[in-house]
């Protein structure tokens, strides 16, 4: 009897989303009647960190293609690698759907919601005839789904929160770095904030130790902000490993981001105790923190009262070890990584196809048309006559 195929579909990307499957992957209960397959979805003329790193799974490829490609023909590739109708298909990003709409697919599929953005409440409104289970890992997600979803779609909506590997509590102190950020180095992370923030700390308690790391196209603004601070490092890019050795050792996590869906990033340094000051963000942050419990929540970009809040942990050490061990309590009770990544299983697998309902005229661009050879197609585009072919 051969096996059932579930395919994971993500962009080849090395950021949070490819994270979150990878422990989704990780954490999963090994069972011999299915076939785990991951797709990584790779645009050729997007400038991207690739993932270097293997998923818990049967089988893991790369499928790469231009933007300058005919979309059917791309979509067609794609299409290749699914086995038959049975297949469980979870999706993570457009193209996926896209392909399942084109094709008029009878696949169950699932689609992970991982931020509180237009473009993916955009692909769940238009895309919702042809997905079986939406799945939100915020309470702000979950709300925007119910807000813009038929009525009759509702009952796929389920919330469920991710798996975070785990961090014992024993080790959380001592501490010897004060602060840490880590994220990409863009504009939607507040990095641009960060040279301030650190400037109104150092004012007030002197050189204080401040690790940075990630990568990005701020990087050169970054370097020039904290050009004559002998105790401001950044560390660049660095393994998931790494990540948490860094967090073991910060006391607080500088989190000025503008928008999320769930940080991960946050989970995990409560998860060491490294105490969490966040923006006011609407998704994922009140789900972790009640300001002042685990952590402390700031107006988004007020510098001010971000660099007062670091100054009140550094300087209250009773008051910095008592809300570590508050956050680590609940990440660790939010976010075990067994039964977590046990609910997900379940609902996928679960999930059973429905009377789909697809969206008409999809393809976009006129020479997406299958008529059109892709070779043609390419050569045309390249010429960049218009943005319609």
């Amino acid at each position: 009897m051969s096996r059932l195929t579930i395919i994971y579909f993500l962009p080849d990307e090395a950021l949070g989303v490819a994270t979150i499957v990878k422990n989704l992957l990780e954490y999963r209960k090994i069972h011999s009647n299915f076939y785990y397959k991951v797709i990584l979805t790779r645009q050729l003329e997007r400038e991207a960190q690739h993932i270097d790193y293997q998923f818990n799974a049967d089988e893991q490829l790369v499928f790469k293609y231009s933007g300058l490609d005919n979309l059917t023909g791309v979509l067609k590739r794609l299409k290749g690698y699914i086995p038959n109708d049975k297949s469980i298909l979870v999706a993570n990003d457009g193209l996926e759907l896209r392909m399942v709409n084109y094709f008029r697919l009878q696949n169950p599929v699932i689609y992970i919601i991982h931020g509180d953005f237009d473009y993916y409440y955009k692909i769940s409104r238009l895309y919702q005839g042809v997905i079986d289970k939406f799945i939100a890992y915020s309470l702000q997600t979950e709300a925007r789904l119910i807000q813009l979803l038929n009525p009759e779609d509702l009952h796929h909506i389920e919330l469920l929160y991710y798996p975070v590997p785990e961090k014992p509590l024993r080790q959380i102190q001592p501490k010897s770095l004060d602060l840490l950020f880590v994220g990409s180095f863009v504009d939607r992370k507040g990095v641009q904030f960060l040279p301030e923030i650190y400037k109104s700390i150092k004012d007030k308690l002197g050189n204080i130790s401040f690790k940075i790391a990630g990568f990005g196209k701020l990087e050169p603004m970054l370097k020039s902000g904290f050009r004559n601070e002998s105790t401001v490092q950044l560390v660049g890019k660095v393994s998931n490993d790494d990540v948490f050795r860094l967090m073991m050792e910060a006391k607080v996590l500088v989190f000025p981001s503008l928008s999320e869906g769930l940080p991960n990033v946050v989970v995990e340094a409560m998860k060491c105790g490294c105490v969490p000051v966040c923006s006011d963000i609407k998704s994922g942050i009140p789900d972790l923190i009640d300001h002042g419990i685990e952590g402390f929540i700031v107006d988004t970009g007020n510098v001010t009262r971000f660099a007062e809040h670091i100054v009140k942990l550094l300087e209250n050490e009773k008051l910095l070890h008592e809300m570590a061990f508050n956050a680590a309590n609940k990440a660790h009770e939010m976010f075990k990584p067994n039964k977590n990544a046990e609910n997900y299983e379940n609902a996928v697998v679960n999930t059973v196809a429905q009377t789909k309902s697809y969206v008409s005229g999809d393809l976009g661009r006129l020479l997406n048309h299958p008529i059109f050879p892709n070779f043609v197609v390419k050569q045309i585009r390249k010429l960049g006559l218009s943005t319609k072919l």
